[in-house]
């Protein structure tokens, strides 16, 4: 047998024993049930172990205006051929990104640590978009009110309802109308945020 044979018959062996492995969403991150969100092939069910998924929130929950969000899981366990996952963080994409910098005059960020009820650490960026230039006393005054209202909404809620809420918009849109009234916005974005500490450790 050549060394050419050897080596492609040594390469279908290698394939021919992988196994496909489904790879889930957690639970909690739409209210109980469990959805597909990738597939992956491999020998030994403990390489899966650890490996970050990133795919896009509207293949999640079919809603195509949510195309930007980009949704970060972590594998935590095999069970068979399905594969578990704990959420990890969201970020959005680049080009959405810009172009919301691009269509508004004062961008206003504030990042901050926060906690869930039942007791989760959190990091997350909000930014705000002014409809027009602002001076730096109104983004002051705005920033503040994002930082509180974020760090109440979060001892509102247990870690899955947090998640939902700054994924899926309802908690820009909650700091959004708390802070309107200090200088007209034109909207509030969750535009990243990342779990501090395991959900499953």
């Amino acid at each position: 047998m050549s060394r050419r044979s050897r080596s492609a018959r040594r390469m279908v062996d290698k394939w021919s024993a992988k196994e496909l492995y489904q790879i889930y969403s957690p639970p909690g991150f739409l209210e109980g049930e469990e959805r597909i969100i990738g597939e992956s092939l491999t020998d030994d069910p403990n390489k899966l172990i650890g490996r970050v998924i990133e795919i896009s929130l509207s293949d999640i929950n079919n809603d195509y205006s949510k195309m930007h969000v980009k949704i970060r899981f972590q594998i935590t366990e095999v069970i068979g051929n399905n594969a578990k996952t704990r959420f990890k963080g969201h970020s959005f994409a680049r080009d959405y990104l810009r172009f919301l910098v691009r269509r508004r005059r004062t961008r206003i960020d504030s990042i901050s640590t926060v906690k869930t009820k039942d007791g989760i650490p959190f990091r997350i960026t909000a930014t705000g978009f002014t409809q027009h230039r602002s001076k730096t006393s109104q983004k002051d005054a705005i920033r503040r009110k994002m930082l509180k209202v974020v760090a109440e909404q979060a001892n509102e809620l247990t870690q899955d309802e947090f998640i939902r809420d700054a994924t899926g918009g309802k908690l820009g849109s909650v700091v959004y109308h708390e802070c309107k009234n200090i200088y007209p916005l034109k909207s509030v974005e969750i535009q990243k945020s990342k779990i501090l500490k395991p959900i499953n450790p």
